[in-house]
């Protein structure tokens, strides 16, 4: 089931959703129709599934047609696997930041760091490690950058 928080930023309107897409969620109904400017926050969207996508893609694309700029931030690693997959899951939309899978190579604990479309372009496949936030050791990237990022190339 997907929850979402709404909010008004000057004339960006702001969705802040959470939990999994699925065969039950009906965008149109929890997010109302388009806006000129939508900001969607997918930082705790967890699950998303074959339905789910053709409910998304149908969703963004009705606002794509009526003229919605639509950004999205804090892309979960669900959502990036999803944009990777699917040419057009975006639907014209502006990918502005996602969250990476990183694991400590000490302690094993798994984490997520969060960037910014454009500082990994400029990273060019060299993604920096991060400190883990249980024992203070190294974590690095744990996927393959060639893969996770692939939507950078489009």
């Amino acid at each position: 089931m997907i929850q979402v928080e709404k909010e008004q930023k000057g004339s960006i309107s702001v969705y802040k959703l959470s939990g999994n897409i699925e065969e039950d969620t009906h965008l149109e109904e929890i997010l109302g129709p388009p806006k000129p400017q939508m900001e969607i926050h997918c930082k705790n969207i967890s699950r998303i599934n074959s339905i789910g996508v053709k409910t998304w893609i149908k969703y963004f694309q009705g606002c794509q047609k009526a003229g919605s700029k639509i950004t999205y931030v804090e892309c979960s690693t669900a959502i990036v696997e999803q944009i990777n997959l699917i040419l057009n899951f975006n639907c014209g939309g502006t990918v502005e930041s996602v969250y990476l899978p990183f694991s400590c190579t000490q302690c094993r604990t798994e984490l997520a760091g969060l960037f910014k479309v454009v500082d990994l372009k400029k990273l060019n496949m060299t993604l920096p490690t991060l400190k883990c936030t249980k024992c203070s050791g190294k974590a690095e990237f744990d996927d393959i950058p060639e893969d996770y990022l692939a939507f950078l190339n489009r």
